[in-house]
């Protein structure tokens, strides 16, 4: 439902860069349920950008940031460590992922997207001020989804 409200904020360097919401909850089912269903509602996720009608592409980098952020998360029990990894798993991952965007499927966006941090250094700019958007994004996400999911097992006592 975050979705399909826009329940999303722009990153200011780059606009086209929107802290999601949604995130939220696939986390905090991914905590309170585990992976596989921290992976479905992710595709949930996925289905209800294409639904309320985002391109397909941009709602399979969004799907591919959320996965590779718990695939980072992943690697270990602790929250810093979660934070940890999985901020830099995403950043990784879409780094790669908007170059292959940018380089290689759709070099037209490229001189677009470079303006809007060319008083940044061009390039180079861009693709670390994405990295930092990914990181502040994951760390905000694992952090807000943990707190609600510790507060949803106190109250409600363990639900996996």
């Amino acid at each position: 439902m975050l979705s399909v409200v826009h329940a999303e904020a722009p990153f200011p360097p780059l606009p086209y860069l929107k802290f999601d919401a949604a995130e939220v909850t696939d986390t905090v089912a991914f905590y309170l349920c585990g992976p596989r269903y921290g992976a479905w509602a992710a595709l949930i996720h996925f289905a209800g950008l294409v639904i309320r009608g985002s391109d397909p592409f941009s709602a399979s980098m969004k799907l591919a940031a959320v996965l590779s952020m718990f695939a980072g998360m992943l690697l270990a029990k602790s929250l810093a460590g979660q934070v940890a990894w999985g901020s830099l798993a995403r950043a990784a991952a879409m780094t790669v992922a908007n170059y292959v965007y940018l380089y290689v499927l759709f070099p037209q966006f490229l001189s677009y997207a470079a303006r809007m941090v060319s008083w940044m250094g061009g390039v180079a700019a861009l693709f670390i001020l994405t990295a930092v958007f990914n990181i502040v994004h994951a760390v905000l996400t694992i952090s807000v989804a943990r707190w609600i999911a510790v507060e949803v097992e106190n109250r409600l006592g363990r639900l996996s």
